[in-house]
């Protein structure tokens, strides 16, 4: 008897896991590769942390959104993300481990992910900045952030 359920456990476990190797899982392994990044903000202290209109990013090349915000040196960092206006977990984008500073110039991997943590940029003068989100790898996208003369 006790060989018996055993079986059965172990048929039952077989169903599901046969289960989730259908349409249902192939659908959230296309969805990883097919992201939507048409609807994405800079998310973060500048605008406590809402989807407002002037930080939606908007598409300026085929790969690539842009948004333009004036920040105040001050000295202390801005902590933001780019995300949707949702905060779906595939389209929360930041840095993968602690939060780490951006550097003028230079372009940074991001991971897309409930689990990504903020990005963290200090401008050293008072000016208009330009964030350019780069969708080329869909995975893992890029962010650079430029400061507009």
């Amino acid at each position: 008897m006790h060989k018996h359920i055993k079986f059965i456990v172990l048929l039952l476990s077989l169903q599901v896991l046969a289960g989730c190797a259908t349409s249902s899982g192939t659908k959230i392994f296309t969805d990883q590769i097919n992201k939507d990044y048409s609807n994405m903000y800079l998310r973060g202290i500048f605008n406590w942390w809402e989807a407002r209109e002037p930080f939606k990013l908007t598409l300026t090349s085929e790969n690539t959104y842009t948004a333009t915000i004036e920040l105040i040196a001050d000295g202390q960092p801005y902590d933001f993300k780019v995300a949707d206006n949702a905060w779906s977990m595939e389209l929360n984008c930041g840095n993968e481990f602690g939060a780490t500073e951006l550097t003028l110039n230079k372009s940074r991997k991001l991971i897309c992910a409930a689990d990504s943590v903020n990005l963290q940029f200090t401008p050293t003068e008072t000016s208009q900045y330009q964030f350019i989100f780069d969708v080329s790898d869909s995975q893992q996208p890029l962010i650079t952030i430029v400061k507009v003369s």
